[in-house]
């Protein structure tokens, strides 16, 4: 009888413990950017990453290429606004109005940069009304511009047509709540399993 009443008395501490680990899980699985990919552009071959993370004061975009073709030559690379990528892609080029740190091409053909673009967020860059594109071009120029080599629509990214970062504000829950939640049904379920056992047996 004495062991029950351990047992009953660790329960509440049992399920404050379980919260806590798998509430902390859930708040590391919180997503802390979006990545985009970087397709080719005009046959050139260069493909690659475009990273936006919200930081203290502001969005770090990191740019990381490959496949670009000549080791030593600089890229110029901006985010363009009110155009696409297939719109660049037929020569109508948006104007380029966040300017992004130049990429210098490596011998194995990557190349990467990151920028810290100050007062602004994540949200306010991938506005739905705001329709933008990252470009990374030839070469360093100013006139004429040089083309586009690599390019990424600025989109959030969805599941299945839903924004997973939208959800909580849709109604929606977020996967690792519902898993949470059934783990710590699970644990409070086996305690009480035990309990009833040891009230059977003893």
């Amino acid at each position: 009888m004495n062991n029950t009443k351990r047992l009953a008395g660790l329960l509440p501490g049992v399920a404050l413990l379980a919260c806590l680990i798998l509430g902390g899980s859930a708040l590391a699985q919180e997503p802390q950017g979006v990545t985009l990919q970087l397709t080719p552009s005009r046959d050139s071959g260069v493909s690659g990453t475009v990273t936006l993370a919200d930081v203290e004061g502001g969005v770090r975009v990191e740019l990381q290429m490959r496949g670009l073709p000549e080791a030593g030559v600089e890229h110029i690379n901006h985010i363009h606004q009110g155009g696409t990528c297939a719109k660049d892609r037929t020569g109508n080029t948006a104007p380029a109005t966040i300017p992004l740190k130049t990429i210098v091409a490596q011998e194995d053909g990557t190349g990467s940069a990151t920028t810290t673009l100050e007062g602004v967020t994540v949200d306010k860059i991938l506005d739905p009304d705001k329709v933008r594109y990252v470009a990374l071009h030839s070469e360093v120029q100013e006139e004429p511009v040089p083309p586009v080599i690599s390019c990424a629509d600025v989109v959030r990214p969805s599941d299945n047509g839903v924004a997973m970062d939208e959800l909580p504000e849709s109604g929606g829950t977020l996967p690792v709540v519902l898993l949470s939640t059934g783990a710590i049904m699970a644990i409070l379920g086996a305690t009480a399993g035990i309990l009833a056992l040891r009230r059977y047996t003893g």
